[in-house]
């Protein structure tokens, strides 16, 4: 068995193997036997061996090798990569080091007779962590660079799949880190966990308190809405509460991450009372009261929406309507509104007529804005855009084609020919597409054919049937012919009106 051992050139720190490593990247690194049913052999890489072919093997049959259930593969099937991650760690000059290496073993198809039994480990990261700073090297590739110390902060595991991790909890009982309860499950979080409770002393006394959710959520970078102080050193100074609120969230049974947080955010909106804490949380997730800490009344919130809830149950339309969300509904339009947001509004007695009367008034002018933009909209088009495209108007004895000239014409055409060009209203009057209809000759006002024409290019972009369907035969022939005609037609005009300008 031989072991190659790579990245190891200018390697940054001095490694130390665990015990015996070699031998338990062999026994964990699943190599199948390979097998050549010509010639009658097989090889286990595992153990260096070649014996004779079992007739009975196929590709992915399990058969028994000394003593285990080993995978078997067809010579014939080549590649054959077998790779894993492992990490350990060792501990020097008060500072731990784990490393993170990847083991790869592959057949290349060669004689099954004459396999080597090469496994190659490349060492990939370190990660250095000390009372005093905590950081990991990195191995880039050779070209570029090597090992590269990255920044504070970056403490990840890099991603290769399965993880065997080789740390045990009696190894980071010898360490600074004895009292620390650091889990060393999962290779990545372990590392984590370890870089936050080296970084700050504080995980101790705030793990015997019960509040490990904040060492995890600090570990895995998820919010805990509380603002903690990592500084600190005592429990009240570290949640920004007092002792009194501490003992009070005891005795209601919410001295958890969650319901310290709807306190602390409670708190500074008056008197918290145990009732307020569930009031709030049927109604409102955590990121949600943190967000708009400054600017909702919480309790009178909740308490407002239970109301209406009672109320809406007598209204069969709004049996199932979430109330939460159609008064942030009514909020927002009164806002653009230009309501003033004074309780008179913010709480209205009846939340669905408001949020009904609020709404026809606010379609009203959203309605109004849209026409206003409409037409400056259609008059900007017809000025700049419109007269070009209707040069291009043509017929023959069997189509005919033309622009289609404002809104109501392209919702038609969307509507007509089942296809979205309705949505191109916008583009088309801005100049940024033209948008063509094709139609029969004798049947000029039923739907054929739409066309996009980009004018910048003269391309044919599109030329669809109804419901974006390809034309009958011919119809994509026929706008092509158009589309040469009119660029020869519009050069020419545009020389003679170069020609008159000068």
């Amino acid at each position: 068995m031989e072991y190659i051992y790579r990245n190891i050139e200018n390697i940054p720190v001095d490694i130390e193997y665990p015990d015996d490593f070699e031998n338990t990247v062999t026994n964990t690194l699943c190599k199948p036997i390979i097998y050549n049913r010509f010639k009658k052999v097989a090889h286990c890489p595992k153990f260096g061996e070649t014996f004779d072919y079992v007739d009975t093997m196929k590709k992915g049959d399990l058969v028994p090798y000394r003593g285990e259930n080993r995978v078997t593969m067809p010579h014939t099937c080549h590649p054959v990569i077998c790779g894993q991650t492992y990490v350990w760690m060792f501990y020097r000059d008060e500072t731990i080091y784990f490393v993170v290496a990847y083991a790869s073993w592959i057949y290349n198809g060669e004689e099954v007779a004459d396999m080597r039994d090469v496994t190659q480990i490349y060492i990939e990261q370190i990660v250095c962590i000390s009372r005093e700073e905590q950081f990991m090297y990195a191995y880039q590739g050779a070209y570029r660079g090597g090992w590269t110390r990255c920044q504070d902060g970056s403490i990840h595991l890099i991603d290769k799949g399965y993880v065997y991790n080789l740390v045990n909890q009696e190894q980071l009982q010898d360490t600074f880190l004895k009292y620390m309860d650091i889990h060393v499950r999962y290779a990545d979080y372990m590392i984590k966990e370890a870089a936050v409770c080296a970084k700050y002393p504080q995980v101790e006394f705030i793990k015997k308190a019960g509040l490990e959710e904040i060492i995890e959520r600090k570990v895995v970078k998820l919010p805990s809405y509380i603002g903690p102080n990592w500084r600190a050193k005592s429990i009240p100074k570290f949640l920004g509460i007092t002792h009194q609120d501490i003992e009070k969230l005891k005795s209601w049974g919410m001295f958890d991450v969650d319901n310290i947080a709807t306190y602390k955010i409670l708190a500074s909106q008056g008197k918290v009372k145990k009732h307020h804490i569930g009031l709030v949380k049927s109604e409102f997730q955590t990121s949600e009261l943190y967000e708009n800490r400054k600017k909702e009344n919480f309790v009178r919130l909740a308490t407002y929406f239970g109301k209406q809830k009672k109320r809406m149950k007598e209204d069969s339309n709004y049996i199932n309507h979430s109330v939460k969300w159609m008064y942030k509904d009514y909020l927002k339009q009164l806002q653009e509104l230009g309501y003033p947001l004074n309780d008179y509004y913010r709480y209205p007695k009846n939340l669905t007529e408001a949020h009904d009367r609020v709404s026809e008034e606010y379609l009203a002018m959203k309605d109004k804005i849209r026409k206003e933009a409409d037409k400056k909209r259609q008059s900007k088009f017809e000025k700049e855009f419109l007269p070009r495209l209707e040069k291009m108007c043509w017929r023959d004895s069997k189509y005919l084609i033309r622009p289609l000239r404002n809104r109501k014409e392209f919702n038609d055409e969307g509507r007509n020919n089942h296809n979205c060009v309705a949505s191109y209203y916008e583009r088309a009057t801005d100049g940024g597409t033209s948008i063509f209809v094709l139609r029969k000759v004798g049947a000029e006002e039923e739907s054929f054919a739409t066309v996009e024409v980009d004018l910048k290019t003269m391309e044919l972009k599109q030329c669809y049937g109804k419901g974006n369907r390809l034309p009958e035969e011919g119809v994509k022939e026929w706008a092509e012919k158009w589309l040469v005609r009119m660029m020869k037609k519009l050069k020419r005009a545009d020389k003679a009106t170069m020609k008159g300008a000068a």
